[in-house]
């Protein structure tokens, strides 16, 4: 008989994107996670999001059992609901009257009445001998979950920071029941998770993931960054039953008081709870292996570039289509912010939703700009305020990660940060990409990042338009400049400058480069506001 397999999703945010979907496991079994890191890394708090959010999806009146040494069932009560509201699920949650100190039900009112039972594990070790109170100890556990089986059906068991269960003199006994209770949780198929404090690989009173017979395998931890920045990782170590995207991938954790209508910042996340940021790589595998490696094809007729003299730089109706990327090389002076929005305009003018990411110009300012010049009438609303398919996004300096960096700016190109149904972007103009990490200082790798976001945003269906500045005299060879990594990245690049003789100084352009259109090779002066 053929192997099939299930899916168990975690509803964290880019964890299940890493995992291909979620994680997969025999059908005829169980997922078993260890999840392993030093302290303070938020083991305890990704393991209580995955049973809980577990437990509020279940349908099917099962019960939750989690185990920590270290919490309090009424602190994790306190931390759920007040920093995390339940992570914003609609559903009633009640607190059963307490039978015992150290255990506390949770009733979730969902379609069966599931419930969490909190315990707060307390091995002999950590007692006094006089001390009173139920010694809550592996053995325990591992009775307790027999017995709630027979009840009715266990879903998951979650043991945190199993190593302070095995402190006392009889480790290797109580290893060995660790090892039973995987056992048992396989055969009666519940998923388990344990939570382990990072070990030396020597230290033998803690098994290890593969006498776990470990099915996923996810490491916590703190990376420090040249800035003497440390910024949240995890990294999966191993993965049994399925295909994932290696690397290391960044997380942060946010609490309830966030808001959904800013982004790209790093207290600004889209809900409370745990949020996986895939690294670059890892987004730009999983958006080809999501299109099966087909690549979305140009567009086959010219766009509007929202300047007539952009436009008549192109010959025979040739000029960039849909999907294909430009890029603006602007010596100092020259107006390309008011192209770049010329370019969205036409966008407008089209019927289409636009974005406008600005490392230069506040909201403020680029709404004055609008307001000032009439090509960019159709920016804004009746109302003098911006166009309800015009967005802007100014970019403060951060302290975020390439991979968050460039899922925030994909998912507002999906339209998914907006309230109501996701309405997606067809242009996307980003002014300007100069030495993006003086503002975004663990962006280390600004080259690869540019080259990814563009392949990502063509799958997207958005035609991107990009400005960089470049040194003055750049256009004659004057600074020593190189364009040669423009060319190779873009399908189009177009340099801006001024040119000075006798009587005035006037700004001009030359079209450098432009996939399968033919074009003006000399020097064009431009009009800013011509229309």
């Amino acid at each position: 008989m053929a192997v099939t397999f299930a899916t168990l999703k975690t509803g964290i945010d880019g964890l299940d994107g890493i995992l291909g979907g979620g994680i997969r496991y025999p059908d005829d079994a169980a997922v078993f996670l260890c999840l392993a890191g030093g302290p303070g890394t938020g083991k305890t708090l990704l393991a209580l999001e995955m049973v809980v959010r577990c437990w509020l999806g279940d349908t099917e009146g099962a019960t939750f059992l989690y185990y920590s040494v270290e919490h309090t069932p009424d602190s994790i009560h306190k931390k759920l609901e007040h920093d995390f509201d339940w992570f914003r699920a609609a559903v009633a949650i009640t607190a059963e009257p307490r039978e015992v100190p150290n255990k506390l039900v949770l009733t979730a009112g969902n379609a069966r009445n599931s419930q969490l039972v909190l315990t707060q594990a307390r091995p002999a070790a950590l007692q006094q001998k006089s001390a009173r109170g139920t010694t809550v100890d592996i053995e325990w556990i591992l009775a307790e979950i027999e017995n709630r089986r027979l009840a009715g059906p266990v879903r998951m068991v979650v043991i945190d920071n199993v190593g302070l269960l095995l402190t006392d003199l009889e480790y290797f006994e109580k290893r060995a029941a660790l090892l039973e209770t995987r056992r048992r949780l396989l055969e009666h198929r519940i998923h388990g998770i344990f939570v382990m404090e990072e070990a030396h690989p020597r230290d033998l009173r803690l098994p290890s993931a593969e006498e776990f017979s470990t099915d996923l395998m996810l490491h916590l931890s703190f990376r420090e960054e040249t800035t003497e920045f440390k910024a949240r990782a995890l990294e999966i170590s191993k993965a049994r039953h399925q295909y994932y995207y290696r690397g290391v991938h960044h997380f942060s954790i946010a609490g309830r008081g966030i808001k959904r209508d800013v982004y790209l910042g790093a207290r600004n996340e889209r809900g409370p709870g745990i949020h996986v940021y895939p690294s670059v790589a890892a987004q730009l595998s999983m958006a080809r292996d999501e299109a099966e490696f087909a690549v979305p094809t140009r567009g086959d007729t010219a766009i509007d570039l929202g300047h007539p003299d952009l436009n008549g730089a192109f010959l025979h109706g040739s000029g960039p289509a849909n999907r294909s990327s430009t890029v603006l090389l602007a010596e100092p002076g020259t107006r390309t912010t008011f192209l770049a929005l010329r370019f969205l305009a036409a966008g407008l003018r089209a019927g289409e939703r636009v974005l406008f990411v600005s490392t230069r110009e506040d909201r403020d300012a680029i709404r004055r700009i609008c307001h000032r010049e009439p090509a960019l009438s159709p920016c804004l609303g009746p109302d003098g305020k911006f166009h309800p398919d015009f967005r802007v996004v100014y970019l403060h300096p951060e302290f975020i990660a390439p991979g968050k960096f460039n899922w925030d700016l994909i998912r507002l190109c999906q339209g998914g940060h907006a309230d109501g149904e996701p309405r997606p972007i067809a242009r996307l103009a980003f002014d300007n990409i100069f030495r993006l990490q003086d503002r975004f200082p663990l962006i280390t790798e600004q080259r690869f990042l540019i080259a990814a976001m563009l392949d990502m945003l063509r799958y997207e269906g958005v035609t991107p338009l990009l400005v960089d500045m470049v040194p003055p005299g750049a256009h004659n060879k004057q600074s020593g400049f190189d364009p040669s990594s423009y060319l190779v990245s873009f399908d189009n690049v177009v340099h801006f400058w001024f040119e000075s003789d006798e009587l005035s100084t006037r700004p001009h352009f030359r079209v450098l480069k432009s996939v399968g259109n033919d074009y003006v090779h000399e020097p064009i002066a431009i009009e800013w506001r011509k229309l």
